[in-house]
């Protein structure tokens, strides 16, 4: 169970509180989380292997709710946020059953109220945001992946146009790459997320912010950020407002509608139908607390 600190004086914490995460096409490799104190996402990767050593279904399930369940345990701590996830990082590893180099992998974003300071921590291509008092929205992403993401896609496009296949087909096609590039993580050159091992916590994104200058903190996954894809006008700081205005669920649903819509692939060029898409978000309360 979650333990929640108890509130001390002129300290903020978070209201209006939402966390919604919905399976893509089967299941979920998301986890989500948002209380009083903190809010996270985790977006567990979908194996290219094909082997699973924990789950009989998928690692990445596997290792995105072991890391849920074990933060919602940690995050009440004092410790900085890199630690804590270098402890969750420990425990899960010393779970793990499989070799090394399959090892699940996973994008991640925290953020918590500690005393009157918002903390974030941000790793892979999940979204973080916040939304200040002078009307602006800070927005930490991760864009090593989705360049990588990008090149295999054009590599698919070009596929199509050369032989007439379908966008299923060339998806087929260009696994290979796709498993070249994830194998990247972590590496020089490459790009930094979430294993078990930890060692892409130290290239994590951090930030502190004055409680009192924001209104209110997002946070997302990949799967969601697609949004942007199929509306070029909502650009990640209108997805956090329409988040806080509109709430995550009517967006997913638009999301879903429009990604139904376009089951050839070709309106958004992407390797799937849709991800597993996921939010967590609150406002910060107002008043001395």
């Amino acid at each position: 169970m979650a333990v929640i600190r108890q509130k001390r004086k002129g300290q903020k914490m978070f209201c209006a509180i939402q966390a919604a995460t919905r399976a893509g096409i089967r299941e979920n490799e998301d986890a989500v989380w948002a209380q009083r104190d903190f809010l996270f996402v985790i977006d567990g990767a979908t194996g290219l292997s094909g082997e699973n050593y924990m789950d009989p279904v998928s690692d990445a399930r596997w290792f995105a709710g072991t890391t849920a369940r074990l933060l919602r345990d940690m995050l009440p701590e004092n410790g900085p946020l890199p630690d804590i996830l270098r402890g969750a990082m420990e425990r899960v590893r010393l779970q793990w059953q499989g070799p090394e180099e399959a090892m699940p992998t996973a994008s991640i974003a925290i953020w918590r109220c500690r005393g009157k300071r918002l903390e974030l921590l941000q790793l892979g291509d999940c979204t973080a945001s916040a939304a200040l008092r002078d009307g602006s929205v800070r927005v930490w992403q991760e864009k090593a992946l989705a360049e990588l993401d990008r090149v295999a896609l054009e590599q698919m496009l070009m596929h199509c146009r050369e032989t007439g296949c379908s966008m299923e087909e060339a998806r087929k096609w260009i696994t290979p790459v796709l498993r070249k590039h994830r194998a990247l993580h972590n590496r020089p050159g490459g790009y930094w997320t979430l294993d078990p091992t930890g060692a892409g916590i130290s290239r994590a994104r951090l930030a502190e912010l004055p409680a009192e200058q924001c209104r209110s903190v997002c946070a997302w996954s990949d799967g969601f950020a697609q949004l942007s894809q199929f509306v070029p006008e909502w650009d990640a700081a209108t997805l956090h407002k329409r988040v806080l205005d509109q709430g995550a669920g009517s967006l997913m649903d638009i999301l879903y509608e429009k990604q139904e819509r376009d089951r050839a692939l070709l309106a958004v060029p992407r390797f799937k139908l849709r991800d597993d898409t996921s939010v967590a978000a609150a406002q910060i309360e107002e008043g001395q607390g």
